[in-house]
């Protein structure tokens, strides 16, 4: 019988640097490997956990948050399951194309917290819909999984929607995150994970 109400510490963590990254390219749902920094940082986001008894690494279907989680369930010696609704914002035809020519894409990075419900041109979601998709997902965690401590490897962007819904907000460098707390089927905000 699983222990629902149990409480969960919740360590949500973004991939490794990808190649898409460093050449500043806007990734969305669409996926690029991880640089040797990227394995690099993921092996250092392996150490740090294990000061955290991991006992469940999750990671999005993507390549980049799975190779960065592959590493780190390794290193812990943990399973590593996917859950897919822990992917990347999705942003549309801006996927795959470089920030600096992307004049609306400048603008729309302007408001994307602060008008949760603003989304990409051309197709794409909104914060406010990565927010749901994120909920939905922990609610399916916790309700099939009896770990209590989690590792879950995920996207930048996501990630920063989940942060500015509990009125936090800062950029999530690769292989940093946040610690969240799960009791009674709801979500709270612990601290950030530098």
């Amino acid at each position: 019988m699983l222990r629902i109400n149990m409480e969960k510490h919740i360590y949500l963590c973004r991939h490794g640097q990808t190649e898409w990254n460093r050449d500043k390219r806007l990734q969305g749902q669409l996926d690029s490997p991880l640089t040797e920094k990227g394995r690099a940082q993921a092996a250092e986001l392996a150490a740090k956990a294990g000061n955290w008894d991991i006992d469940l690494v999750v990671s999005s279907h993507l390549g980049r948050a799975k190779d960065t989680a592959a590493i780190c369930a390794t290193s812990l010696g943990q399973s590593h399951k996917v859950y897919e609704g822990f992917c990347e914002r999705n942003f549309g035809e801006w996927q795959g194309k470089e920030t600096s020519g992307l004049a609306a894409y400048q603008a729309f990075k302007e408001h994307r917290y602060t008008r949760p419900d603003l989304m990409p041109d051309n197709g794409g979601e909104s914060a406010n819909m990565v927010t749901e998709r994120f909920m939905t997902t922990f609610h399916a965690l916790v309700n099939s999984e009896t770990a209590s401590r989690i590792l879950i490897v995920s996207h930048g962007d996501a990630m920063a929607c989940i942060a500015r819904s509990f009125g936090e907000g800062r950029t999530i460098d690769n292989c940093g995150g946040m610690l969240l707390g799960w009791q009674n089927g709801k979500l709270h905000w612990q601290q950030w994970i530098d």
